[in-house]
């Protein structure tokens, strides 16, 4: 009882807190960070803000309609400002489903984050206090089928388990943990700052996948060196973010982790629990000659964190492009880079984006040249606003956004490994259990569709969209059968809204879910005919924001 009342009372403060917009940065995907890529679109933002690197701090927006609440220090350069206690809520009737949620889990039932604290600005100390608790009711679904054979347990650990920490769940039982949260403190001189981050990041252009870097797992402890707003030149503008991270380990067993294969052996083999060390670097410059265009770039290497103390190895991030410059000692390191462009144009009310992802460096120009779809990713997108019902402020809003992980046809000849695993670190490019980079997982592919209604802050629309989950693995456990029954493919439909009241902001989503050949289930009848494994689920969530 004493913990229901607990969650009573932080949903009732949450939603009678304070929310100032001049200090600190917009927290990675919130309802905010759309509505100002939004106004970019309609000319009402400043266009040297790329939103390739975020967060974006506050201080390069406009207010707009957005109210501010400040507790000012002794001097004007002084200021505190308390930051909102939002509360996110989000239900899975059967199995998870859905990405991109920061601290969330990919769990079935209940859950909520809220968080709250403050930010401010003493001298050049520049600090942002946002922590969170996290509850979920973590109910038991159905996973990967129990009964499978030998041999495909044997592929399936060979293929996802023992090479990418991604657990199927996330431990028995209700969850009730604080965390850091969205929580920063640095210096900052001029357009550059230094410190220490718990936020998420979000590299590159996308809105719903980001290929290296995104908000889909916890926010991660990192020193950063960063610019707080575009740095002009005679050139055009630049933007970069250099970082050195600890990534932990989920701490939790794969299904079935004591199962002897028939000759004796574990499946499941014991990785080093050693946290990882990540160096990364992104950038992105825009043009002075063509307005509306930004380009960048960004890597990250890790390796686990008692070979970078041995090899004093900090900044792997600026070095060994190529794999025909590694050394001996090089082969525990594991690396994923990408390229990107963002163009957006206020006489169209339109913009379009790409990103083209390597998961392995190639051996030189050559071998890139020859192959530059081995170990590839890409994504493509576009956003587009028409004006609605004749009025200056409403719009119908249209987008589009495809995700391609999977191999290509070269896998035939030189299989190129699952995207975000590799063998030189067999935790995978996670953090707690969870991808960094697109939250549709390794090996995915997806196709997303948005149609809005939109004025501010306020939108109504559909989105619909289509998921292939992990192809490398559905090959590699079928690949002797060759049943193009099977693979596992998620078809989805939402009822998205968000609406300003004065000052309070609520942003929810309503869906059905189909999962068609469920964790590649299919069971064969009478006369070899196909009994297909689809799953219906339900996911509705809420968040809630107070402005004063």
């Amino acid at each position: 009882m004493k913990s229901y009342k607990f969650h009573f009372f932080v949903l009732i403060i949450a939603l009678t807190s304070l929310e100032g917009f001049s200090q600190g940065q917009l927290v990675v995907g919130s309802v905010f960070e759309d509505f100002y890529r939004r106004e970019q679109l309609l000319g009402k933002l400043d266009s040297s803000v790329s939103f390739l690197i975020r967060p974006i701090h506050r201080k390069n927006l406009a207010d707009h309609s957005l109210k501010n609440s400040s507790l000012k220090l002794n001097k004007d350069k002084s200021k505190i400002r308390l930051l909102p206690l939002t509360s996110r809520s989000r239900y899975l009737q059967k199995h998870p489903y859905g990405w991109n949620d920061g601290s969330l889990l990919p769990l079935s039932g209940y859950q909520q984050l809220v968080s709250a604290g403050f930010a401010g600005k003493i001298g050049i100390l520049n600090f942002q206090i946002q922590p969170e608790f996290h509850f979920a009711q973590n109910l038991d679904f159905q996973g990967i089928p129990l009964d499978m054979p030998e041999i495909l347990w044997r592929r399936y650990y060979q293929s996802q388990i023992n090479v990418i920490d991604t657990p199927e769940s996330f431990g028995e039982g209700k969850i009730e943990k604080f965390y850091l949260g969205q929580s920063s403190i640095g210096l900052e001189i001029g357009p550059i700052s230094l410190g220490w981050s718990n936020q998420n990041l979000w590299w590159g252009p996308g809105m719903r996948n980001s290929l290296v870097m995104s908000n889909n797992s916890r926010g991660f402890q990192h020193l950063t060196l960063n610019t707080n707003k575009p740095v002009n030149t005679p050139l055009g503008s630049f933007e970069f973010q250099i970082i050195g991270a600890k990534l932990e380990n989920s701490g939790f067993d794969p299904p079935r982790p004591n199962l002897v294969s028939t000759d004796g052996n574990f499946l499941f083999r014991e990785r080093d629990e050693d946290w990882r060390y990540l160096s990364g670097i992104t950038a992105a410059y825009q043009p002075k000659w063509i307005k509306g265009l930004s380009l960048g770039f960004s890597r990250v290497v890790q390796q686990y964190s008692q070979i970078a103390k041995d090899n004093n190895d900090y900044l792997s991030s600026f070095s060994n492009f190529f794999r025909n410059n590694d050394a001996l000692d090089d082969i525990f390191r594991d690396q994923l880079a990408s390229i990107f462009m963002r163009y957006f144009s206020t006489k169209t009310q339109s913009e379009i984006y790409f990103e083209f992802a390597r998961n392995d460096a190639a051996f030189d120009f050559r071998d890139f040249f020859l192959e530059p779809n081995h170990a590839a990713g890409y994504l493509f997108g576009f956003r587009k606003l028409f004006p609605a019902f004749q009025s200056k402020s409403q719009f119908f809003e249209g987008g589009f956004e495809w995700t391609i992980l999977s191999q290509s046809s070269s896998r035939i000849i030189r299989n190129g490994g699952t995207f975000y695993v590799h063998s030189q670190v067999r935790h995978g490019y996670t953090h707690r259990g969870e991808i960094l980079g697109a939250g549709i997982g390794p090996s995915s592919n997806s196709q997303t569709l948005n149609i809005n209604w939109v004025s501010g802050l306020n939108k109504i629309g559909l989105t619909l969209e289509r998921v292939t989950r992990n192809e490398d693995l559905y090959i590699d456990l079928f690949r002797d059968i060759q049943d193009f029954l099977r693979p596992w493919v998620d078809v989805s439909a939402f009822l998205n809204a968000s609406w300003q009241f004065d000052n309070l902001i609520l942003e929810g989503h309503f869906g059905f879910i189909k999962s068609l050949n469920y964790q590649y289930q299919i069971h064969r009848t009478a006369g070899f005919l196909p009994g297909f494994v689809d799953v219906p689920n339900f996911s509705a969530g809420l968040n809630m924001y107070l402005i004063l």
